[in-house]
């Protein structure tokens, strides 16, 4: 597996490594799966060693339109079906995109801090950390959980937009910002946070993320097999232990 840093001065620990192998296919894949992605890859090349990965990380909204631009992806992993879908009007997707994971939204914050007991206190705060909210889907689905709790006009002033929720999870490590709106698969990421608040389920917008093979790729069998692979039910283990569900 060689893993590649979409804006890698925003995603730290990213190391590149090539297997020997006869067939290498590109992957593009939302940041925020990073990790189960590795252990998945792993596996995946275990059981396909004529099969190298090369995954492309960062946010899905850029990678799409960078796949639309002429970058060479083989496989498309998004973290919203929003996304999906442009590709799929740009007819850039093989076939029908396949739902395989699933995520919540939390709040965080370093562990001096003390937990707050509803999302309007986030009005108290001066500086929240969250994906851009105009186009990334983590920034997108906290906007419509805030909007939802009817706190996002008193609390969108205090917004400090970033590259994606990995980003938003480095501001409030940092000390940057106060506290940040994240993808509770992130809450594991770094022992220097803490759970602050779990958005309701109420408010949780249907956070989806789904895989389709790019049209046009020169692989399509081994693109196929690493879309099936991601998809299997049997993954599940993978997911769950990076905190998605399946």
């Amino acid at each position: 597996m060689r893993l590649i840093c979409v804006a890698a001065f925003l995603i730290f620990g990213c190391n590149s490594h090539q297997e020997p192998s006869s067939i290498s296919i590109h992957v593009f894949a939302a940041s925020s799966l990073t990790d189960a992605l590795q252990e998945l890859v792993t596996q995946f090349e275990q059981a396909y060693p004529d099969i190298t990965i090369d995954l492309h990380v960062g946010p899905t909204s850029l990678l799409a339109r960078q796949i639309v631009q002429g970058a060479p992806a083989d496989v498309f992993l998004a973290a919203s079906p929003v996304w999906m879908d442009y590709l799929l009007d740009h007819h850039l997707i093989q076939d029908t995109p396949i739902p395989f994971a699933s995520n919540t939204l939390v709040i965080v914050g370093t562990h001096d801090r003390t937990s707050i007991p509803s999302l309007s206190s986030l009005s108290m705060v001066k500086r929240l950390a969250m994906a851009d909210p105009s186009h990334v889907p983590a920034g997108v689905y906290g906007k419509q959980a805030l909007q939802c709790a009817n706190v996002w006009k008193s609390v969108e002033s205090r917004v400090i937009p970033t590259l994606d929720a990995r980003a938003a999870l480095t501001a409030v490590t940092s000390g940057s910002v106060d506290l940040a709106l994240v993808y509770g698969s992130d809450l594991e990421l770094s022992s220097d946070v803490k759970l602050m608040f779990e958005i309701p389920e109420a408010c949780t917008p249907n956070i989806t993320y789904m895989i389709g093979a790019v049209k046009g790729t020169q692989h399509i069998i081994q693109t196929e097999s690493f879309v099936a692979f991601t998809a299997d039910s049997l993954q599940q283990d993978i997911w769950s232990q990076f905190g998605f569900s399946h």
